[in-house]
């Protein structure tokens, strides 16, 4: 992925096209990147003063993430790829993690291109899984390439 500033800036990219798309009322000032290990992602208030925090995963098939670093570094034997829909893996091991918090946490899953899945089949494995391992979250959200999804809540 690059270095963790890199990381960390596109990870505030990505929730600020969230909370834009998905309409969620937070203090921009608020938003902020904790950093210390077992911790979310982001941490933010909402314009109510509820303190939340997010935790952040992109949905991307290892076969096109490969291939697009090799492509960058200029190789040019990329060769083929094997490509398979990595919803299932990714959320089983963020919906088996313990975060450090007090604050309720939020799944925000995105995708950014390197995926052959479509929101629907996203949405769909993440419905499954959520329901199926009872995980850290009370709500999961997709950003994917059609829109914003909430997906999964705690009932």
């Amino acid at each position: 992925m690059g270095t963790e500033q890199q990381k960390s800036a596109l990870e505030l990219t990505v929730f600020g096209e969230f909370a834009a798309k998905a309409n969620i009322e937070i203090d921009p000032e608020s938003v902020s990147k904790p950093g210390a290990e077992s911790e979310p992602d982001i941490f933010c208030t909402l314009r109510s003063g509820e303190l939340v925090a997010y935790e952040l995963v992109e949905i991307c098939s290892e076969g096109i993430a490969s291939t697009i670093a090799k492509i960058r570094k200029d190789d040019a034997e990329t060769g083929a790829f094997f490509v398979s829909d990595p919803t299932e893996k990714t959320l089983r091991q963020k919906l088996n993690k313990t975060y450090r918090t007090s604050r309720p946490i939020e799944l925000l899953c995105y995708t950014n291109g390197r995926t052959v899945s479509d929101d629907e089949q996203i949405v769909f494995q993440t419905r499954q899984w959520a329901n199926a391992i009872k995980g850290p979250f009370r709500k999961i959200w997709l950003l994917g390439e059609n829109g914003v999804y909430e997906v999964w809540q705690v009932v």
